[in-house]
C-alpha cells in the first residue's frame, strides 16, 4: 500500500511538470458585430403628383414636364440584423416639383371662385411643387459581395408647402361639352387671366411604397436608386376640385456617408 501510494504521488507531480511545461494558447479577440450605422445623405428627387389611373385627364394627347432639380438633404439610422438583413430608418427635407404643358381635348374641373363644373379643351400649363419632411422605413438585403443591395419598405412624408396650379393658355371653356351652341365655349387666348390655383386645397402628408437598389461605392459611401409612388390623393377629401386622383410619384437619386459605426 506504501509503494502505491507513492507511485501516485511520482505520477501526480510528473502530470503537473508537463502541464506546466505546455504552452498556453492565446484566445483570439472575439470580433464584435457591427450593430447600427448612423449616416447622412443628399439627393435629387425627378417627379411630382401624376393623374390616377395613368392617362386619366380628359382626352390627353400628350404632355411635356420639365422638372425642377433641388437638393434633399436628411440624416439615416440603420440597424444591422445578420450580414444579409439590415433596416433603416430616415428623416429627409426636401422639394419635390415640375412644370408640364399637356393637350387635352376635355378637361373637366370645379372652378376655384365659382365652384363650376369646366370643361377645358387646348393646351394648358400645370406648376407644381411641394416641400416636405418625408419619412422611409425600409427593409435592406445585401447580396454575398457585400456592395449590393436592394431595399423595399413604405415612407410618410409630412408636406410643409404645397403649390398647385393650371394655367389655360390656348383653346375653349365650356360649361356644357355636349352642346352645339357656339356661344356656350369660351375662347382661352394667351393673356386671359383664367388660372386655377388649387394650393390652398392640397393635403398636408402623404404615405405610399418605396423600392431600390443601392451599392457601395467606399467603404463608407454609398449609392441607390429609388422609385417611391403615393397612395393617396394630392387634394383634401373635403375639396375636390378635379375628377380623378393624383398621386405623389418619383424617382430619387441619393448619396450616403457613414460617419459613426458600431
Amino acid at each position: 500500500m506504501r509503494r502505491f501510494l507513492m507511485l501516485l504521488g511520482v505520477l501526480a507531480l510528473a502530470a503537473t511538470t508537463v502541464m506546466a511545461q505546455k504552452p498556453r494558447r492565446e484566445k483570439k479577440p472575439q470580433v464584435v458585430p457591427q450593430r447600427f450605422i448612423v449616416g447622412v445623405h443628399s439627393g435629387i428627387d425627378i417627379g411630382g403628383a401624376v393623374p390616377w389611373p395613368p392617362g386619366k385627364i380628359g382626352g390627353q394627347s400628350k404632355m411635356k414636364a420639365v422638372p425642377h432639380l433641388t437638393p434633399a438633404l436628411g440624416l439615416s439610422w440603420t440597424t444591422i440584423y445578420t450580414q444579409q438583413w439590415s433596416a433603416s430608418l430616415e428623416a429627409t427635407y426636401k422639394t419635390v416639383s415640375l412644370d408640364a404643358t399637356a393637350w387635352v381635348t376635355d378637361q373637366m374641373f370645379k372652378d376655384v371662385e365659382s365652384g363650376l363644373i369646366k370643361h377645358f379643351r387646348g393646351t394648358t400649363d400645370i406648376t407644381m411643387g411641394f416641400s416636405m419632411i418625408e419619412v422611409p422605413l425600409y427593409l435592406r438585403y445585401t447580396f454575398r459581395d457585400g456592395n449590393n443591395r436592394v431595399m423595399l419598405g413604405g415612407y410618410y412624408s409630412y408636406v410643409i408647402k404645397g403649390k398647385f396650379r393650371a394655367n389655360p393658355l390656348k383653346g375653349t371653356l365650356t360649361s356644357d361639352p355636349s352642346s352645339n351652341d357656339p356661344n356656350d365655349y369660351d375662347p382661352v387666348a394667351p393673356g386671359d387671366q383664367v388660372e386655377q390655383d388649387f394650393s390652398d386645397y392640397l393635403s398636408k402628408w402623404d404615405a405610399g411604397v418605396i423600392l431600390g437598389y443601392e451599392r457601395a461605392l467606399f467603404p463608407r459611401v454609398t449609392l441607390s436608386g429609388r422609385f417611391m409612388m403615393g397612395f393617396k390623393d394630392i387634394f383634401r377629401r373635403d375639396s375636390k376640385y378635379l375628377d380623378y386622383k393624383m398621386l405623389h410619384m418619383r424617382g430619387t437619386l441619393v448619396l450616403s456617408y457613414q460617419f459613426m459605426r458600431k
